[in-house]
């Protein structure tokens, strides 16, 4: 087995060695974040919801923003949703990544634990989230537009070198964050950064001609775009960008967990 997993394979190895640990490690992640809570894992739901609702409240309502061919707060609000849960699962994973290895210091101490499953076990956590809030997303088009595009087929061709960019950032993340703890502090901004910096609230097409290439260095601007025409616009997604998004999806993985590994030996002098 350990033969198959090597060259671009290998940051996926952990994954099917360890598997049964990643599945045990994503249950505990998502058990534990509402065991003391009355509501227990609805709040997976209800988060999203409830930033929908406010974000709806502020741009929908307050300020009348509109969003193409949105002709009411709920349309604008299905149009926000659909951009949201990206920016969340992307949110979730990296700013969890700088605190990761920290936050499991009795794993460090033993060297026959594979660290590198934590990485796998917070993205595919926040890949769970994901899922409740596209299925969430899903039942409200329904209700505004009473149906389904069929484009929402497309969704794993964008979401899945996405989520592969995610895991790869992750990994930098992690292991830089355990030389360099000031990450844990800067991350938040970064994150904050990008989401006003992102086709999130606004099309790309309502910035001024020069400011729209800024967004290109966003690494949220081409998943947004591509996820909200398959979800909204009802078209399949721009396959040249889309198999750009495979190639820096695929190559950030395989960086990402070359860095982990090769820093790795370090973790336990630098705790």
């Amino acid at each position: 087995m350990q033969q198959v997993f090597r060259g671009p394979l290998l940051p996926y190895g952990p994954l099917v060695r360890y598997g049964y640990l990643v599945r045990q490690l994503v249950w505990r992640d998502l058990s534990g974040k509402f065991r003391r809570s009355s509501l227990g894992m609805l709040w997976i739901v209800l988060s999203p919801l409830m930033l929908l609702a406010g974000y709806t409240l502020v741009f929908g309502v307050l300020l009348q923003a509109r969003w193409g061919g949105a002709g009411s707060s709920l349309e604008f609000a299905l149009v926000l949703y659909s951009g949201l849960i990206f920016y969340n699962f992307f949110s979730e994973v990296v700013g969890r990544s700088p605190a990761l290895i920290h936050a499991n210091q009795p794993y460090v101490k033993k060297m026959v634990f594979p660290l590198e499953v934590l990485n796998w076990s917070v993205v595919l956590s926040a890949a769970v989230n994901f899922l409740v809030g596209l299925l969430s997303w899903m039942v409200f088009c329904v209700f505004v537009k009473k149906g389904l595009p069929l484009s929402v087929l497309w969704l794993p061709l964008v979401f899945i070198p996405f989520a592969l960019f995610t895991l790869g950032c992750s990994w930098l993340l992690s292991g830089y964050a355990v030389f360099h703890p000031d990450a844990e502090h800067v991350v938040p901004i970064v994150l904050l950064l990008l989401m006003f910096l992102s086709p999130l609230f606004f099309p790309v097409d309502a910035l001024p001609e020069h400011f729209r290439a800024v967004l290109q260095f966003n690494p949220l601007s081409y998943v947004l775009e591509e996820g909200r025409a398959v979800l909204v616009g009802g078209r399949s997604p721009d396959l040249g960008v889309v198999a750009i998004g495979w190639v820096v999806g695929v190559l950030m993985a395989w960086l990402g967990y070359a860095s982990f590994m090769g820093n790795r030996e370090g973790f336990s002098d630098a705790i």
